[in-house]
């Protein structure tokens, strides 16, 4: 994949700045709902193209741990988000970067597995179906990262997989989770009647293009879908996501919404590297300031974003200087 390192900040790609709203909160899950701008492009979640005949399986020509393929018959592009997970097939996954399918087509995608104990070849021409859950921030993180530096290296996008079971088995360990073959999904099941009830005080807002996360107190990760239909569908499992790491933290004091303002400017205003996409549009990457991710940008249209607070760092407030100038509204 090549690079173009001359490429932009991340606001350039919004017509208009996104409104952050007050918080939903639950224990220590805040989640700032953002709201805008209006989109352009058109396209469908994975959820809503399978029941058009989409479908995600293994690969016809032999199973690969780190590789699935996309088919898409439908009319629309279709979205698959970093850290979606698939259940089912040989083994359940979670894709490694968001990729926009384009519509008549079939693409293979990066993976990881989060099921260690599983290959199951008698289910090799099963269709894979959505999941309840995403991967939770703190491995999208680590896979984010990982992905970023095989881009470096002009290599594939994708997860060091090893790294990958080895954090899903120290979490099931902290959880007490029981897993036969080791599955991520285990551990989301073991504390479901707690996720459900954090994930009952959340819910999507008028025209919500986003979600700016605080866990502990402290900011986490920010997933943008330009669509807010396509991230209504998205909005639950990613939901459980951010509460199964907040499950981890104790119940803290917000940031304010002044802070969450800043923390989006903060965002926004990082340059990007942008790299030839898999599916439709360009692979965007950004690792400045504090803050670490990745998007998928169609004709100028940030059409998904996901950015990934690093640990060591204060994310309540934009460092002097990092102010970013809200964007006007511009033909795209």
């Amino acid at each position: 994949m090549s690079a173009n390192t001359s490429a932009p900040r991340l606001s350039t790609y919004l017509t208009d700045f996104p409104m952050v709203a007050e918080p939903d909160i639950s224990g220590a899950l805040a989640i700032f709902p953002l709201i805008g701008p209006v989109p352009t492009l058109e396209y469908l979640s994975f959820a809503q193209a399978r029941e058009l005949g989409a479908t995600v399986t293994e690969l016809e020509s032999g199973a690969s741990v780190r590789d699935l393929a996309i088919r898409n018959p439908g009319n629309l592009p279709v979205l698959l988000f970093e850290g979606e997970e698939v259940l089912g097939a040989q083994q359940n996954r979670t894709f490694d970067i968001s990729v926009l399918v384009p519509a008549h087509s079939e693409l293979h995608v990066p993976v990881s597995c989060v099921e260690a104990g599983r290959w199951d070849g008698s289910r090799h021409a099963e269709s894979f179906e959505p999941s309840p859950q995403a991967a939770y921030p703190s491995l999208r993180r680590i896979k984010s990262g990982q992905a970023r530096s095989q881009l470096e290296l002009d290599a594939s996008p994708r997860a060091d997989q090893s790294a990958v079971w080895a954090e899903v088995s120290a979490r099931s360990e902290r959880h007490g989770a029981a897993s036969r073959t080791g599955a991520m999904s285990d551990v989301f099941e073991h504390r479901r009647e707690r996720l459900d009830e954090m994930c009952s005080a959340m819910r999507m807002h008028c025209s919500q293009t986003g979600m700016l996360v605080a866990i502990g107190g402290t900011f986490a990760v920010l997933d943008r879908v330009s669509q807010p239909d396509v991230l209504d569908s998205l909005f639950r499992p990613l939901v459980q996501g951010y509460a199964l790491d907040a499950l981890e933290s104790p119940p803290s004091d917000p940031p304010t919404i002044d802070d969450g303002r800043a923390m989006l400017e903060r965002m926004l205003a990082c340059p990007v590297t942008q790299y030839d996409g898999i599916g439709l549009g360009c692979d965007v990457r950004v690792a400045d300031n504090g803050v670490t991710g990745a998007g998928v940008v169609v004709a100028d249209e940030l059409v998904q974003l996901s950015v990934f607070v690093d640990d060591v760092h204060d994310v309540t407030s934009a460092p002097r200087g990092a102010r970013v100038r809200r964007p006007s509204r511009r033909r795209v």
